[in-house]
C-alpha cells in the first residue's frame, strides 16, 4: 500500500501488545555506545495521523526498551518529535528523523537524545548522504492539500553550517541513490492521473539536473545504488476504485545508461539493503486478492533468491509489516508490524528467521535504524 503523506489507513490489525523483554522508565540518559558497534536500534513510530511520531530506543544487547526517548531528553518541546515520520538516518553522530506531515527535519544528538535543531523542509521524504552534504526528496510544497501538481525538489543540506539549496525533479519524488558522481531520484508521480516512469538524474558537482532516465516501470519508490548498478522498486498500480491491485510491486535493476531488468518472482513493499543483499516484503498473491506475505533475500552479487513464506514461518506472528532494517554484525533481521489504532510491535529474528525476541512499541511503528 502506497505510503503518502495525506493517505494513512487505519488499519485495525487486532494486535494484542506482548512484551518481552525490560522497558526503561524515566529520563533517557544516551545509549552510551560508540558508532559502529551496532547494538542499538532506533525505531520510529508515525503515529495516528495527524498524532506526534516518537522515537524508541532497543538496547540489542540487554533488551532493553526506552519509549520516546526524544520526549524524555526534550521536555521542553512540547510539540514532541514532529508529525508523521518517514525516515531516519545517523549522520556526524546525529539522527536525522524526517517529519513529512511537519514539514521539517529534526535534528537529534545521539549521545543524550537533544534537538539541536529543526531544518524547514516541504514534504520531506527520504534521505541520503554523500560527503559533506545530506540529500533530501520532497513533495516539492508544504503539506497542506495543495501540492499533488507540484514539481518535487531534491534539497541538499551541509553538514557543517545546514545552509539549503534545492533542484527540481519529478513529481511525488521518492528514493534516492548515489552512483559515479550523480544522484539518482524515483519519481513515483504518486498524484497524477498516470505514475511516473522517470529517474531524475542530478549532478553532484554543479548540483544540477541533467536528465531523466525513461524506465518501463511506474510509480517508482525506492532506490539504491549496489554491485555497479541501480536498484528499485515500484508501488503497487490498482483499478479506479482502489479496489484491485492490477499491477504488482515489483523489483528490478537498472544501468546509468537505462537498460533495466526485472528480478522475478518478487514482490517488493518493504525493502532494505545490507551487505549486498536486498531484503523485501511484499504479498505475493496482491494481484488474485489474497493474502501471502513473503520475505525475500535476494543476494546481488550472483542472482540467488530465496523466499520464506510468513505462513508456517516464526515470520507468521506479523500481521502488518511496515518497516524492516538488518544488523551488518550480526545478520539479525528487524520487522515492524504496524497498528494504526494501538500498540504496534517489533521483532527481532536471527538470519535463520528464528525469533529472537519481539517488544510492543508505538502506534503505526515503521522506519528503524541500527546504530
Amino acid at each position: 500500500m502506497k505510503k503518502i503523506a495525506l493517505l494513512v489507513f487505519s488499519v485495525v490489525l487486532g494486535l494484542v501488545a506482548c512484551t518481552k523483554g525490560n522497558t526503561s522508565e524515566g529520563n533517557f540518559a544516551g545509549i552510551g555506545t560508540e558508532a559502529g558497534e551496532k547494538d542499538k536500534l532506533f525505531i520510529v513510530n508515525q503515529g495516528s495521523f495527524p498524532g506526534s511520531s516518537t522515537l524508541d530506543l532497543m538496547d540489542l544487547k540487554t533488551k532493553v526498551y526506552q519509549a520516546d526517548i526524544f520526549g524524555s531528553a526534550n521536555p521542553e518541546v512540547v510539540q514532541g518529535l514532529g508529525n508523521t515520520a518517514n525516515d531516519i538516518a545517523a549522520i556526524g553522530g546525529k539522527l536525522w528523523v524526517l517529519l513529512n506531515a511537519s514539514n521539517q527535519i529534526a535534528i537529534i544528538n545521539i549521545a543524550d537524545g537533544k534537538l539541536v535543531r529543526y531544518l524547514a523542509v516541504d514534504s520531506p521524504r527520504y534521505i541520503i548522504r554523500e560527503g559533506s552534504y545530506a540529500y533530501v526528496s520532497s513533495y516539492g510544497a508544504a503539506v497542506n492539500g495543495s501540492y499533488y501538481d507540484v514539481e518535487g525538489k531534491v534539497y541538499r543540506i551541509s553538514l557543517s553550517d545546514y545552509s539549503i539549496k534545492s533542484v527540481k525533479v519529478g513529481y511525488q519524488p521518492e528514493g534516492l541513490a548515489v552512483l559515479d558522481g550523480k544522484l539518482y531520484v524515483a519519481n513515483s508521480g504518486g498524484y497524477q492521473a498516470t505514475p511516473s516512469s522517470d529517474v531524475s538524474v542530478i549532478d553532484l558537482t554543479s548540483f544540477t539536473k541533467t536528465t531523466s532516465i525513461n524506465l518501463p516501470v511506474k510509480n517508482l519508490n525506492r532506490l539504491f545504488s549496489a554491485g555497479g548498478k541501480l536498484w528499485i522498486t515500484t508501488y503497487a498500480g490498482y483499478n479506479s476504485d482502489w479496489s484491485q491491485v492490477i499491477v504488482p510491486m515489483s523489483l528490478g535493476s537498472f544501468t546509468s545508461s537505462g537498460t533495466y531488468t526485472t528480478v522475478e518472482n518478487v514482490h517488493a513493499n518493504v525493502v532494505t539493503l545490507c551487505n549486498g543483499v536486498i531484503y523485501a516484503i511484499g504479498n505475493s498473491q496482491e494481484l488474485s486478492g489474497g493474502y501471502d506475505n513473503c520475505l525475500y533475500r535476494y543476494r546481488i552479487s550472483d542472482g540467488n533468491l530465496s523466499t520464506t513464506h510468513f505462513a508456517g514461518s516464526a515470520l507468521q506472528a506479523i500481521s502488518y509489516p511496515y518497516g524492516i532494517d538488518v544488523n551488518p554484525a550480526s545478520g539479525e533481521i528487524y520487522i515492524a508490524d504496524a497498528n494504526f489504532k494501538g500498540d504496534s510491535k517489533v521483532f527481532g529474528f536471527d538470519s535463520s528467521l528464528n525469533k529472537l525476541w519481539e517488544h510492543a512499541s508505538g502506534i503505526g511503528t515503521g522506519p528503524m535504524l541500527v546504530y
